[in-house]
């Protein structure tokens, strides 16, 4: 069992348990720690005393016995009194009746050339002998060592030989004879003043008091342990009487409100003013403010299914197999009529071809690429229309809905047909003082030459030339007559391939006048190896028709210069057209695509032109951007490159 999974008292049981468990071994472990330093410390105190003691019996008896013996005692100079006059002697005599009262002190006074050979070091004493001989500057050394398993607190004092030791342990023919008959010549000779010759040592064993400690711990232990789990038991109970209680009261009215048994307005009654009241008043204030949330999302559902409803165009929410979840009246309507804009009970996603189009085929264009699909689309009925579908995404980033919309555009399209009509005839309009200007000249050549010919002889090569003329002229008239028939015809989309270049220069042969009128400079940049479009030829030279026209209405005569570049990147084709008139103003700027929006006096204008030249560029699936661009403004047209 996970322990997220269990109550709030089960878990306080266990953090309480632990934390008892863990304070009882942990005060228990210090206890034992501090007891055993303690005792430690006693040890180290009283081997001191003890060393100390030794080494003031044996300065006496090196200082002032000895020297006393030989000074009363001449004639005993060459003997050897081991009683008095033998430093080891007397302090391992004086400890054997020390140790009659305290039995747990050895003292051992040792050397690796000793002259009683009872005095020979064992192995930790030569091991100490070892360490003050390579650790001149130390003269003692306490701690704990592990003799046969046990350990000791062992204090250890390095014996140097002094000047009046060379007199027994020197020369061994300048020794007491007493002293060479008793222990011999082999060991205790040769000693240098200074050297480490010899330990002693004080050994106290510390097995018994520190399992006498280990006791202490644990009933310390068992006591404390036995203690806390009564207090815990008391903290248990009053934590179910005062906690456990109310709050278990709490979860049974929120499990009953959220299975629909308990009414959601309610207010329980507080009994404590205390952190489970202000628990309890909150839980009335959320019941409240969950009561009047509840009441205020009824009415806001109700509100918003009379909207979805009451939307005159239909919109539904579409599951990946075309199967309707949610749909409004006006779809249910379509959907009844037969209307193949929007999704029936018959629709398969595995009906989709790729080649058509149709809203199944939208749907799955929406799953295959995540992300919204919006599309003009021409129904089978001769209607319009835009559908709309919108991605509704799960945790995974999968398209589980999506959101269906869709609006017949009909009348919508013959209006804007209508409109470009009309922008295109006033275009024409305009353009009829330059058209007139360009048949005008060619018809007064042809005038001229049928005067010539009528009233004149000459020549049959005079008379050619003269017919040529007339010819050319007449050519001339009518080319201007078929591009002006051509531009102000209706028509519906036709996609060629185009030339930008060539797009450009028609239609600046139609407003050569007008420019060459008001003295403006036309400068193309950039138009070698661009590549071609996939544009209306008609509709497109008419934004361009639209979009040089206003450059040229906002120039001064004189000093203007119309630029005309072009770019490609990315698939899609810039052409920029650059004047140098006076700007658009910063509040006009958002309106100037606006329908029927202009800053031109009345009559002068429409105010459909730029807002008929966006719908031309959408509808090639192309952007139209403006923006001022230093002294003047720049109209950008991006439009989808040819992939032929």
């Amino acid at each position: 069992m996970k322990l997220s999974s269990l109550k709030l008292s089960t878990k306080f049981t266990f953090a309480i348990s632990l934390i008892l468990l863990v304070f009882c071994i942990v005060f228990s472990f210090l206890l034992y720690y501090l007891l055993k330093n303690r005792v430690i410390e006693d040890a180290n105190e009283r081997t001191l005393v003890i060393m100390t003691q030794i080494a003031a019996v044996g300065d006496y008896v090196k200082s002032t016995l000895r020297p006393k013996m030989f000074e009363i005692l001449p004639d005993i100079k060459d003997e050897f009194v081991v009683e008095a006059m033998s430093t080891t002697h007397v302090t391992q005599e004086v400890m054997k009746r020390f140790n009659k009262d305290l039995k747990d002190y050895v003292y051992r006074r040792v050397s690796d050339n000793p002259l009683n050979p009872k005095n020979k070091a064992d192995a930790l004493h030569n091991e100490m002998i070892g360490f003050f001989r390579q650790n001149p500057e130390r003269s003692s050394w306490n701690g704990i060592k592990k003799i046969e398993g046990m350990e000791f607190l062992i204090r250890v004092k390095g014996i140097k030989a002094e000047k009046g030791c060379l007199k027994c342990h020197g020369n061994p023919a300048q020794a007491p004879k007493g002293l060479v008959k008793k222990y011999g010549t082999k060991s205790g000779f040769n000693w240098q003043e200074g050297g480490i010759i010899g330990a002693e040592s004080v050994t106290i064993p510390l097995a018994s008091t520190l399992s006498q400690i280990r006791g202490i711990a644990i009933s310390t232990f068992i006591f404390g342990f036995a203690t806390l789990v009564y207090l815990f038991l008391s903290l248990q109970g009053a934590f179910w009487k005062l906690v456990s209680k109310p709050i278990n009261s709490l979860t049974r009215i929120f499990n009953g409100i959220a299975k629909g048994t308990e009414p959601l307005k309610q207010d329980l009654p507080i009994k404590a003013r205390d952190e489970i009241g202000e628990l309890t008043e909150s839980f009335n204030q959320m019941a409240r403010h969950l009561y009047h949330a509840h009441e205020g999302l009824r009415e806001n559902a109700e509100t918003l299914h009379s909207i979805f409803e009451g939307i005159s165009d239909p919109l539904a929410l579409v599951n990946p197999d075309c199967s309707l979840e949610i749909t409004n009246s006006a779809y249910r309507a379509w959907a009844e009529k037969g209307i193949n804009a929007v999704f029936s009970e018959k629709c398969h996603p595995e009906n989709c071809i790729d080649e058509m189009h149709c809203p199944v085929c939208f749907l799955e264009k929406v799953k295959r690429e995540k992300k919204a699909v919006s599309e003009y689309w021409e129904g089978d009925d001769g209607h319009f229309y835009y559908v709309h579908l919108y991605p509704v995404f799960d945790d995974s980033g999968n398209v589980v809905k999506a959101v269906h919309y869709v609006k017949d555009i009909t009348e919508k399209r013959r209006i804007e047909e209508q409109m470009r009509r009309a922008e295109k005839l006033a275009a024409v309009g305009q353009l009829s003082a330059g058209i007139a200007h360009e048949i005008n000249n060619p018809l007064g050549g042809i005038r001229l030459c049928f005067n010539n010919l009528m009233t004149t002889s000459m020549d049959e090569e005079t008379s050619k030339t003269h017919i040529e003329v007339i010819n050319s002229g007449l050519a001339r008239i009518q080319d201007i007559i078929r591009q002006l028939l051509d531009f102000s015809k209706q028509s519906s989309l036709n996609i060629s391939e185009v030339s930008v270049k060539k797009m450009i220069e028609d239609v600046l042969r139609l407003t050569d006048y007008l420019i060459s009128k008001k003295g403006i400079a036309v400068v193309m940049n950039q138009f070698q190896d661009m590549p071609h479009v996939q544009v209306d030829l008609n509709k497109m030279e008419q934004v361009f028709l639209n979009i040089i026209l206003n450059a040229v209405h906002a120039m001064d005569s004189g000093t203007g210069t119309l630029t005309i570049e072009t770019s490609s990147d990315n698939g899609y084709c810039d052409i920029r057209f650059t004047d140098n008139g006076p700007g658009i103003p910063d509040d006009v700027m958002p309106s100037i695509f606006d329908p029927f929006f202009t800053t031109k006096s009345v009559g002068d204008g429409t105010g459909l032109g730029l807002s008929v030249c966006k719908s031309i560029v959408e509808q090639h699936n192309g952007r139209i951007m403006v923006e001022n661009f230093e002294k003047g403004a720049r109209f950008t047209v991006r439009l989808p490159v040819s992939t032929k």
